[in-house]
């Protein structure tokens, strides 16, 4: 009897723990789905107002992710700019008031805004269009017109990143086009000015100080603009590539032999020479000025100007008879950068040595000086 009323008080208690986690269950997906509603009701523009309110306060305090419209964010060709840049431009809303709605004959609602730029009043008319949504409470106002400008950026070389507004950009690769004219990307802008400029640490710097654009307020001018920033070798690039022909002249001018790989060889006695060769001394006694410029081509790459030829003079001994040689030659530099990294090559046409080979060749040549040094002493 004892063990039969043991197990009634077992079931009753589980189903009581079953109805307890079923009510639990059911309350927490109503308060979940409460939440949701309200939540959504609350996020939706529910009026013209609410939609004119939502994008001017976007504008004004500069929250440039707020103001874009989201359908903007669906094209993945687009670059993107972030809230410090926007809200370090000039020229953006200062403050503004709603000063009321209309709706035409056509049934076109508008609204009438007047903002501060720059100390200045302007009179704005939006237009808006009523979205339905289903479910009750779901409709909801937007702007008829995009609420940002397209900006066409073109560059002629593969630029990783700009500043704008004194801010970093990074342009990914996977949202730029390639045109005749170089490397184009679009960028979506809100109203304001946009200052463009290159990073301090770049390879690349700007012909022209100005580089700036002005997304227009909505109706108030075109939709699109364009800007083209002209860039030409930095210091930076100017003094890595020359280093780097240093190290290779003084490489080549270092040689013991006529025929080093990479370098200005002998006219008189080349490879197929017998002549018994001694005594060899490099000297470098001419080396032009050097500069970048564009390849006729290929604007991404950079080469060195050939204008004037360097001249090394060699002299030697030839099965004991002094020689004496003066051979000009061409300085080939390349230069190829996205302004964050840069890939350089130095040397003799058609043979030019990347850092890491000309470092490469430099360790190996010291190796077997030293190796030859250490014969010569044993003998």
């Amino acid at each position: 009897m004892v063990e039969r009323k043991k197990k009634d008080g077992d079931r009753w208690l589980a189903r009581v723990v079953r109805v307890r986690l079923t009510l639990t269950t059911l309350f927490v997906t109503l308060l979940a789905v409460l939440v949701a509603a309200v939540g959504n009701y609350l996020s939706l523009t529910h009026t013209p107002e609410d939609s004119v309110n939502r994008y001017m306060s976007a504008l004004e305090r500069g929250d440039y992710i707020a103001g874009i419209d989201r359908g903007a964010y669906s094209d993945f060709t687009y670059t993107y700019l972030t809230n410090s840049i926007y809200r370090a431009a000039q020229g953006r809303v200062e403050n503004y008031t709603i000063t009321g709605t209309s709706k035409d004959a056509t049934g076109q609602v508008t609204a009438s805004v007047l903002a501060t730029v720059a100390g200045q009043d302007h009179q704005l008319t939006l237009p808006l269009t009523q979205i339905p949504r289903t479910g009750p409470f779901n409709d909801s106002w937007q702007l008829a017109t995009p609420a940002q400008s397209y900006l066409t950026l073109t560059a002629p070389v593969a630029l990783a990143g700009v500043q704008v507004n004194g801010q970093s950009l990074d342009l990914p690769v996977t949202r730029r086009t390639e045109t005749e004219a170089g490397y184009q990307w679009v960028i979506p802008t809100l109203p304001g000015t946009y200052n463009f400029t290159l990073p301090s640490s770049s390879y690349y710097t700007l012909r022209h100080a100005d580089h700036t654009v002005t997304a227009p307020l909505p109706g108030s001018g075109t939709s699109t603009q364009e800007l083209t920033l002209d860039v030409r070798p930095s210091p930076r690039m100017w003094n890595e590539t020359n280093n780097l022909i240093t190290s290779w002249l003084e490489r080549c001018e270092s040689a013991r032999r006529l025929d080093v790989p990479g370098c200005p060889t002998s006219v008189l006695h080349g490879e197929d020479s017998t002549a018994t060769i001694s005594d060899v001394s490099w000297e470098l006694t001419d080396r032009p000025a050097f500069y970048l410029v564009p390849d006729r081509t290929d604007p991404r790459v950079w080469r060195a100007a050939r204008y004037r030829q360097a001249t090394f003079e060699v002299t030697y001994l030839a099965n004991g008879k002094a020689q004496r040689e003066i051979i000009p030659f061409y300085i080939n530099a390349e230069v190829v950068s996205d302004g964050a990294q840069a890939s350089i090559s130095v040397g003799l046409g058609g043979s030019e040595e990347s850092e890491a080979q000309l470092r490469q060749a430099i360790v190996e040549e010291e190796a077997s000086k030293s190796t030859l040094q250490k014969f010569v002493a044993s003998l």
